[in-house]
């Protein structure tokens, strides 16, 4: 008679293979983003060298909270994120899906923006949290953050910047595409489409998806740009030789979320190169072109250390709790 808890030697060496696959995969995954930081930030180098910037005369604490306001910003699109998980049913822990989150902020870097959708999708799923609705939500996420981006950048045009016809333009058709797929009727007829035979149970998935959700996430996600534009202003604030006032705050705003949002559709890695197009000639006719340029990168290398820090702590903090 065979041993019912006995399992099969085939299916037994097919799991370690698949586990071996995943293990491997992961180290190369963190390999591409290592190898895609490092020439993001050697690049950010060069930029300032070429400047001449001097760093001794740099506000230091100005560029410190410009930090900590990136890192706010992220942590409310986190909770968006976290808040449509449960929509949709799964039940990540907290601190999980913050890791996550920010951990997969460093896949932006590599070309393309599928990487984020892996990574994130890789380090939330497990016993409570489902693959398939885990993806579907950091599409949610990622396009609220956009529709939501694009539509203060539009405002801003419109309001303050009358003669850049066609950013006004393009930031539109960018608030109407982002807000279309992620209207909750349109969002579940896709996903019936997509989900083929199985699209009535993945529909029923997301029926939680509501407006309710979506609106928590429209405040949130408000309350995140928002932070974003301080961040840009600070770091201008912390540039020497600028005179920044509070007034500057709307342009800063402008420039930040249009010049993010146009990085993203670029599908570049980190935006590179896009952000600085935009950025630098709205930033250049208030504080001049060196100040223009020198603001653009150090912006990057701000958000960029704000997620390398931020996912180091919650990672050892996480390690810590299953320690104990």
């Amino acid at each position: 008679m065979s041993d019912p808890n006995k399992v099969p030697a085939a299916k037994s060496a097919s799991s370690q293979s698949k586990f071996g696959w995943v293990k491997w995969f992961r180290v190369l995954v963190a390999l591409v983003v290592v190898v895609a930081i490092v020439y993001t930030a050697i690049k950010a180098r060069g930029q300032l060298q070429e400047n001449n910037f001097n760093f001794r005369r740099v506000g230091w604490g100005w560029w410190v909270s410009a930090l900590a306001c990136y890192v706010a910003a992220m942590a409310f699109s986190c909770l968006f994120w976290h808040r449509v998980l449960l929509a949709f049913g799964q039940r990540p822990r907290l601190l999980d899906s913050y890791l996550a989150f920010f951990a997969s902020q460093l896949g932006k870097y590599i070309p393309g923006k599928a990487m984020v959708v892996v990574i994130r999708t890789d380090l939330i799923r497990g016993d409570d949290v489902k693959t398939g609705p885990a993806a579907a939500s950091v599409f949610v996420e990622t396009l609220t953050w956009i529709f939501v981006g694009s539509a203060i950048a539009s405002l801003l045009l419109i309001f303050r910047f009358r003669d850049q016809l066609v950013l006004q333009i393009t930031a539109g058709l960018l608030t109407i595409a982002a807000g279309v797929l992620t209207w909750p009727p349109i969002f579940r007829a896709i996903a019936l489409k997509v989900g083929g035979v199985g699209g009535r149970k993945i529909v029923k998935t997301f029926e939680g998806l509501d407006l309710k959700t979506m609106s928590y996430g429209w405040g949130l996600m408000t309350l995140g740009w928002c932070l974003n534009g301080l961040s840009l202003w600070l770091v201008l604030r912390g540039l020497p030789g600028t005179n920044v006032t509070i007034a500057d705050y709307p342009l800063a705003l402008a420039c930040v979320s249009l010049a993010t949002v146009a990085g993203f559709v670029s599908l570049l890695p980190g935006g590179i190169g896009v952000r600085e197009v935009v950025m630098i000639p709205f930033l250049g006719a208030r504080f001049g072109s060196v100040n223009a340029i020198v603001g653009a990168v150090v912006i990057r290398i701000v958000w960029l250390a704000a997620e390398l820090m931020t996912s180091g702590i919650i990672y050892l903090m996480r390690r810590i709790g299953k320690g104990n």
